[in-house]
């Protein structure tokens, strides 16, 4: 959980998928899709590297093919609109499991998991078995999005009381605003 200024990205977790999910973001009131942006998705995947979060091993694989940048936008979507609403939506796993089967993975020495194939499908088959993982291991039922009116960004909650991605950022920005609300109307 950091805030990154000079990368733009809000908020990074440990989880590959969320980090993916929160490619999304909104910069100086207007929102901004930094896969939209040139070299967007190849940024992004050189930050995770950068950050351990892909190793140099997983990032060799998935540029040896072009990755569809539309394609993966749309999944992203699909994803952060299930976990937007998770009540009532039924949770698409079965979906998941296409994906890696598409790409197979298998772990190296270090037990981590590589997909077979570069390109979308194989950085599908990644995000999707980290997903199939955090779910087995109850992340899921934690995954929050913040409440801060200024932040797309998706987080798991551990403590079961967080209300924002980052409290450095999201969270004292809404405590001033509550701050100055409340002295406004005095």
């Amino acid at each position: 959980m950091e805030n990154n200024s000079e990368t733009g990205y809000s908020f990074v977790s440990q989880y590959l998928f969320i980090n993916f999910l929160n490619t999304i973001n909104i910069k100086k009131v207007s929102v901004t899709d930094f896969l939209d942006e040139e070299n967007g998705l190849g940024d992004w995947l050189s930050f995770m590297t950068q950050q351990g979060i892909l190793n140099q091993q997983q990032a060799e694989k998935l540029h040896k093919s072009p990755i569809d940048v539309k394609r993966v936008k749309e999944f992203r979507d699909q994803w952060r609109g299930y976990l937007s609403v998770p009540e009532g939506n039924e949770i698409p796993f079965a979906s998941l499991a296409t994906y890696t089967e598409e790409a197979p993975l298998f772990i190296d020495k270090t037990f981590t998991s590589v997909p077979s194939k570069g390109g979308t499908e194989g950085f599908l088959a990644l995000l999707s078995f980290e997903m199939i993982q955090a779910f087995q291991q109850g992340v899921f039922k934690k995954i929050k999005r913040c409440e801060s009116s200024l932040c797309y960004a998706f987080f798991v909650d551990t403590s079961g009381r967080r209300k924002w991605c980052s409290m450095e950022v999201c969270g004292n920005r809404e405590k001033a605003r509550k701050h100055y609300a409340k002295k406004g109307n005095i």
